[in-house]
């Protein structure tokens, strides 16, 4: 893992077992005072993107960063003052409707330094199996950048994208919902299907999407119209009120529809910024700590997620312009590694095969 400046501590080596492996590290990250950190960077946003934002402080040197589900980045504007003048103009505020600024300077205090300090156990490492791999090993070996025939396209493996996984949102449903059951109703839909997207993942056959029927439309409507009267009623949270695993509202940007307040859960904490995870959607966001309102009351979240995941039958690469786009076609079954992901085909692929 990497910081602004390489400053994770090295995790604890330990000698391959054949059995899971818990790693460690420091909660300090070295950072520089001429740095300042930006959150919730759009996947499709480039260092030269982030730079000409930054253009009338003089950027020095940028780095983008992937974790997980965050994207984010650290960008060098050469001195304290610049970095101060940055936050004036943008903390606070959405640029580009999704990011976020905040210094990354630890500071002087010993509260500060005290906060930071603190040891995190990490989960153990999955195993990927070889299957999702894609490649075998004795090709990997002599594996080189070309463009791959037909054929070897057709065979590439994905794996399931972390917050789709039964065990992620296992844990999702308990904290929600307090209610597992939904795992196994959505496996069940088989057929003919219209669903509303709500969020793709980039350069995978993965996406999220609303099965529309009469039920769903009538239970967006009760849900929506539900938080919208509520959202000003609702106070806002406290910084010590946000942990992982908090149930909450916070806004979600729509494209040009603007934002929405809905359901979330918070995925990680990290210095001003939450991780959430919008639960009707599918869709991942960074937000200020002090943008989340309480939403705790278990009549809040009777109704169950309104999104489900699906991926495509047949090796489509799916793109952020599908994104609110109904797609029509047929459930065919469930995925081969997760049966509650449910795979899906366009009407004209059958058409095609036919």
């Amino acid at each position: 893992m990497a910081s602004s400046s390489g400053g994770w501590g090295a995790p604890k080596s330990h000698k391959p077992n054949g059995k899971p492996q818990q790693l460690k590290y420091s909660g300090v990250v070295k950072k520089k005072d001429s740095e300042v950190y930006v959150g919730n960077v759009p996947p499709e946003m480039t260092e030269e993107d982030i730079l000409l934002l930054f253009r009338d402080f003089q950027p020095l040197h940028i780095k983008r960063c992937l974790s997980g589900l965050r994207s984010y980045a650290f960008v060098d504007l050469g001195s304290s003052e610049q970095v101060q003048a940055a936050i004036q103009r943008f903390s606070g505020h959405l640029v580009r409707r999704r990011l976020f600024l905040s210094r990354t300077g630890l500071g002087n205090g010993r509260k500060d330094l005290a906060e930071t300090q603190s040891t995190v156990e990490m989960p153990a490492l999955e195993r990927v199996p070889r299957g999702e791999l894609g490649l075998s090993h004795a090709k990997a070996e002599t594996q080189t950048l070309r463009p791959a025939p037909p054929d070897a396209v057709r065979q590439t493996r994905y794996a399931v994208p972390m917050e789709m996984r039964s065990s992620f949102l296992a844990l999702m449903l308990k904290d929600c919902f307090q209610d597992l059951s939904w795992l196994v109703s959505i496996a069940k839909l088989h057929g003919e299907a219209g669903l509303l997207v709500t969020d793709a993942l980039p350069q995978t056959p993965y996406f999220w999407a609303i099965h529309l029927t009469e039920e769903s439309h009538s239970n967006m409507h009760k849900l929506f119209c539900q938080l919208a009267e509520e959202e000003s009623k609702q106070p806002y949270l406290t910084r010590q009120a946000v942990q992982r695993g908090t149930r909450c509202m916070a806004e979600c940007f729509l494209g040009e529809d603007g934002a929405a307040w809905n359901r979330c859960w918070v995925l990680e904490k990290m210095e001003d910024l939450a991780v959430v995870l919008f639960v009707d959607f599918g869709r991942s966001a960074t937000v200020p700590l002090n943008s989340l309102r309480k939403l705790d009351e278990d009549g809040f979240w009777d109704i169950k997620p309104l999104a489900q995941p699906f991926m495509f039958q047949k090796e489509i690469v799916s793109a952020r312009p599908m994104v609110r786009q109904i797609l029509r076609g047929k459930v065919v079954g469930p995925s081969r590694l997760e049966p509650h992901i449910l795979t899906f085909t366009f009407c004209a692929e059958e058409e095609e095969a036919a």
